[in-house]
């Protein structure tokens, strides 16, 4: 875009968690960024007045301002995409908070709106900018473990579904658990397993009648290198006691990994297991999420950066609108098989 500004400035559409994670990053983890202003939700004007910004009345207002160049999409996400069109026709570059859509047809409009509009688009994947995940990749893609053979990914929590009663994310329109969490463990074995999934098999469950959507999925792709992954998310746990709130196990053909996705990293040797990565402030398996700490912070920063650096530097992002595409593809034809009990060809 013509008359960038040196210091890219940002608006945030939205303003609850991840909104006021994604203005604090903005303020104060990364560079040649300036939040601006905050649109969208009871709590914008609070966010704002913390944040020292300005809030405006609508999206439209803030689509509206000269001084905003890119937004950050914080919303429900049956919102992102009538949001992602408003924007990409105001001529604003995209980050989207995950997921990108709420299907792949919705995700293939707003990457051909961003093309035609001539803004960037990103989506936020969060594990892929963590250290430990990050390490993870690192010694995947430099062959130290070997060729990849085998994936295991878990999300495994206990007290069922986090969100408070009247919360946005237990409305069905939403999409439900698996593309909420699931749109990261989608994108996780595909980031690792460096291939494109060719079949899907999911089974969904429920077992705490409270519960109105289903916290319980198992999940298998088949990818067209051989690779085999298989993810475990569920809320439902008894109790805590699982070893890893969000746990990948990576089998090469010479070694293991096990990444515990909030610090820390162990390979397998043939008597035991060396620890290759740990953050600073580790502090165990079944540690809570942790933001504001530092570990968690710099993920954020990190992706952020990147998005920002692009917009500067007139190139795409390392996370691009297809990686987000693709993750929710995953999970629509997990749903999809199911719904119908059988196996899934991809691409749909």
């Amino acid at each position: 875009m013509e008359g960038l500004s040196v210091s890219v400035g940002f608006g945030i559409v939205g303003s609850g968690l991840m909104a006021g994670i994604y203005a604090n990053c903005l303020a104060e983890d990364t560079t040649d960024t300036r939040l601006v202003a905050i649109a969208v939700g009871s709590r914008a004007p609070g966010l704002a007045n913390k944040f020292g910004v300005e809030a405006e009345p609508s999206l439209e207002a803030l689509l509206a301002r000269a001084d905003v160049e890119a937004v950050v999409i914080a919303t429900p996400h049956s919102a992102h995409l009538p949001e992602t069109l408003m924007a990409a026709r105001a001529g604003k570059h995209v980050f989207l908070e995950k997921p990108m859509a709420l299907d792949k047809a919705e995700c293939r409009q707003m990457i051909e709106a961003c093309l035609a509009a001539g803004v960037r688009l990103s989506v936020g994947k969060i594990t892929r900018r963590l250290g430990a995940p990050m390490e993870a990749k690192r010694l995947i893609d430099g062959g130290e473990i070997g060729d990849v053979r085998m994936i295991q990914v878990w999300r495994a929590l206990d007290g069922g579904l986090p969100f408070p009663e009247g919360a946005w994310a237990l409305d069905a329109k939403e999409g439900g658990p698996f593309l909420d969490w699931g749109s990261h463990g989608c994108d996780i074995v595909r980031w690792y397993a460096g291939a494109e999934p060719v079949l899907a098999f999911a089974q969904y469950a429920r077992y705490d009648p409270a519960e109105r959507l289903l916290p319980t999925a198992f999940v298998q792709f088949s990818f067209a290198n051989g690779v085999l992954a298989h993810i475990w998310m569920t809320y439902e746990l008894p109790h805590a006691v699982m070893g890893g709130r969000a746990r990948y196990i990576v089998v090469g053909s010479r070694a293991i990994l096990e990444i515990n996705a909030y610090g820390q990293v162990s390979r397998s040797r043939p008597d035991g297991w060396d620890v290759v990565y740990q953050s600073p402030d580790w502090v165990s398996p079944d540690e809570a999420w942790g933001y504001p700490n530092r570990y968690i912070r710099d993920g954020f920063a990190r992706q952020v950066q990147d998005f920002a650096n692009a917009i500067a530097e007139g190139r795409e992002p390392e996370v691009t609108g297809e990686d987000g595409l693709k993750a929710v593809e995953m999970v629509e034809a997990a749903t999809r098989s199911a719904e119908i009990g059988a196996t899934v060809p991809m691409p749909l």
